[in-house]
């Protein structure tokens, strides 16, 4: 009976982790790691917070609407994403994005090379 517990425990433990990872972090640890890269201002941070919360909402309802095996997912997807990123670069502006960009690319880079 413990073992069957203990190991339903473990189950939901990972489960639960695999979520939050597929997730990504929070809103606020976003925002504050890109305060702290891109030196945002307050003005910024709390535009960026308010940008962030309504295009996580706006892809939610996107997943929720949209079939994910339909032929015009990945454009619209796409298109969500372009939106969304031109959004972002009107909140911090050229420069900001541009580094916020190339940051990205560097943390992928990483991310391929340690697997």
């Amino acid at each position: 009976m413990f073992s069957a517990l203990l190991m339903f425990a473990t189950t939901m433990n990972a489960q639960e982790n695999k979520e939050k990872k597929a997730k990504g972090p929070s809103i606020e640890v976003r925002v504050e790691k890109m305060a702290t890269d891109l030196g945002l201002s307050n003005v910024e941070k709390a535009t960026v917070k308010t940008l962030l919360e309504k295009q996580d909402a706006e892809k939610k309802q996107f997943m929720k609407d949209t079939d994910k095996e339909s032929a015009d997912f990945k454009p619209k997807m796409k298109e969500l994403q372009k939106k969304q990123s031109a959004e972002l670069k009107a909140a911090i502006g050229d420069e900001k994005f541009q580094k916020l960009q190339t940051l990205k690319a560097e943390e992928k880079k990483a991310e391929k090379k340690a697997e």
